[in-house]
């Protein structure tokens, strides 16, 4: 086994297991060692070119190989790695809600009066300490610890200045009771930061899929092109004997000149052939190194030689399982599912809204006061003068229309988000049943066009018989050469759209990472697993 980020197993040559490390501690783009490992400070482009075997002038290139490249230099995953990252850190950032609020406050005011009596002196200095610690609570409560100290100072021209101290120990609890009560009105941020961290992990999986049919694509596109080139260069072998048997017998004289004028016709017509074969080729290269992130360089000059031979094994589809397999995986439907589960969160959170505001708050605590600062605190610790206090708040407008509005907003957008699901269902069945159609054509289609190379290969090995017992005419054998032209190049046509809809039958069904052995490790932080979102069952739902 070889291992780098891109884990590839070839054992009995199967697909290279691709591990993509998107954690919020591992999760970047690739670096230079062999093993490569991913954080967030290393989400930086590709700047090394991807390591190619060449031979013989000429790149070697596996389809396996292709895939790795691509999913390791793709600038598109690259990219979407940054926003899972930044997915992840407003998750922390949600949880913020529950952080310990320490508070700390510290006063001090002088002022001064005319001096009315003997009790009010003309000066007052004011010092105050104060400090607390606020915390909330999953049912939506502010819990607070306090401690409060103030030293005040009266100068009185009528007696000496007196100096008092204060001091109180508070504890205080403040709990929505109908409107934001409950952990959904809570944690719905949380629960809204973890929702688009799931869709966004839809999005990278949909993203990957989508580059690995890029790259098949390409890479059979590569295939076909170079085989069609090849088919081209028999063409012309053919056209360039029949041509030289032509030349041998006008030599002898058992055959008119004109011949010599048709097949040389024949060997222009497949040498212009030729040309736009090559060209196809070197296009098809270009595809298939933009794709893989090609670096600009000696590399873009260099032909690449497809090494996976594009013949595969027939495989049989049951349309009705690869649908339910489709309903299971692929990410378009597992998005638009996430995306109903928020909209029934925000409809709950909002027919919590159109409840009364009503608030309980309760405090207890212990004072103490005298002239010196620890006489005070042992006031305090002693326990010896509590307080407490508790009281409800009401609050509802009248009209309510804000709360309500946004309420029919929500329960709207609930059917809205169920009629999507059901019409992107529909969706994804037809493109399964078109895609399992397709495969099932392209087999036909491999079958098909084999036979009609086989017969027109014995039509040429005929014609030729007939031709050399003066049968038949130059003429004839190059339109039969044409015909064998024709069924060559619609086999290698139909061995690639076999390939192609293999491709495009795995990801109608959301397979294709897996089926190519690529493995999408994004595992959420353990630290999250409380604050879960599923679709059966809401926090606060019975």
């Amino acid at each position: 086994m070889r291992t780098t980020r891109l884990r590839f197993n070839s054992a009995k040559n199967r697909r290279a297991v691709l591990v993509l490390l998107l954690g919020l501690l591992t999760v970047g783009g690739p670096a230079r060692a062999a093993e490569v490992r991913v954080n967030t400070q290393a989400v930086r482009p590709p700047v090394e070119p991807p390591v190619l075997d060449v031979k013989a002038g000429k790149v070697q290139l596996s389809l396996d190989q292709a895939v790795e490249i691509a999913l390791r230099q793709n600038l598109g995953l690259v990219v979407e790695r940054y926003v899972r990252t930044q997915q992840r850190l407003s998750i922390v950032q949600s949880l913020g809600i529950y952080d310990l609020l320490p508070n700390a406050t510290l006063s001090d005011l002088s002022s001064t009066s005319p001096a009315i009596s003997q009790v009010q002196g003309s000066k007052n200095d004011i010092q105050n300490l104060n400090f607390s610690f606020t915390q909330r609570v999953p049912t939506g409560g502010d819990l607070t610890l306090g401690f409060t100290n103030q030293r005040s100072v009266n100068n009185s021209p009528f007696r000496a200045a007196a100096t008092l101290f204060n001091s109180g120990f508070t504890f205080s609890y403040n709990q929505p009771l109908l409107q934001n009560y409950g952990r959904l009105a809570t944690e719905r941020g949380i629960l809204i930061a973890r929702n688009n961290s799931d869709v966004g992990r839809q999005q990278f999986n949909l993203q990957v899929t989508g580059t690995i049919q890029l790259v098949e694509n390409a890479y059979w596109s590569l295939v076909q092109a170079r085989e069609q080139l090849d088919v081209a260069q028999q063409s012309l072998g053919l056209a360039k004997e029949l041509h030289e048997r032509n030349r041998i017998q006008v030599e002898v004289g058992t055959l008119a000149p004109l011949e010599l004028v048709q097949s040389d016709a024949a060997i222009a017509t497949r040498e212009e052939g030729i040309i736009g074969a090559t060209a196809a080729v070197g296009n098809a290269e270009d595809v298939l190194r933009r794709l893989l992130n090609v670096p600009s360089g000696t590399l873009w000059e260099t032909p690449i030689e497809p090494t996976t031979p594009p013949e595969t094994e027939r495989i049989a589809i049951n349309v009705d399982e690869a649908i339910r397999t489709a309903y299971e995986s692929r990410p378009e439907l597992r998005t638009q599912d996430l995306q109903l589960t928020l909209a029934r969160l925000n409809a709950q959170f909002f027919r919590n809204q159109l409840k009364p505001s009503l608030g309980l708050q309760v405090s207890y605590g212990f004072n103490g006061g005298a002239t010196s600062f620890n006489d005070t605190v042992s006031q305090v610790t002693g326990l010896s003068f509590n307080s407490w206090q508790a009281q409800l708040v009401f609050a509802y407008p009248l009209q309510n229309r804000s709360a309500r509005a946004q309420s029919a907003i929500a329960n709207l957008d609930v059917d809205r988000f169920n009629l999507l699901l059901e019409q992107e269902k529909t969706i994804v069945a037809t493109e399964v049943r078109q895609a399992a159609r397709g495969v099932v054509t392209a087999a036909k289609q491999i079958d098909a066009a084999r036979k009609a190379t086989e017969f027109q290969e014995k039509n040429l090995e005929a014609e030729r018989k007939r031709y050399e017992n003066g049968m038949s005419t130059s003429f004839n054998i190059t339109s039969i050469q044409d015909q064998l032209t024709q069924a060559r190049s619609n086999l290698v046509s139909a061995v690639v759209t076999y390939r192609t809809s293999l491709a495009e039958y795995y990801r109608a069904i959301g397979r294709l990472p897996v089926q190519e052995g690529v493995t999408i490790d994004d595992p959420e932080d353990p630290n999250y697993s409380r604050f879960s979102l599923r679709r059966d069952k809401l926090p606060g739902e019975n």
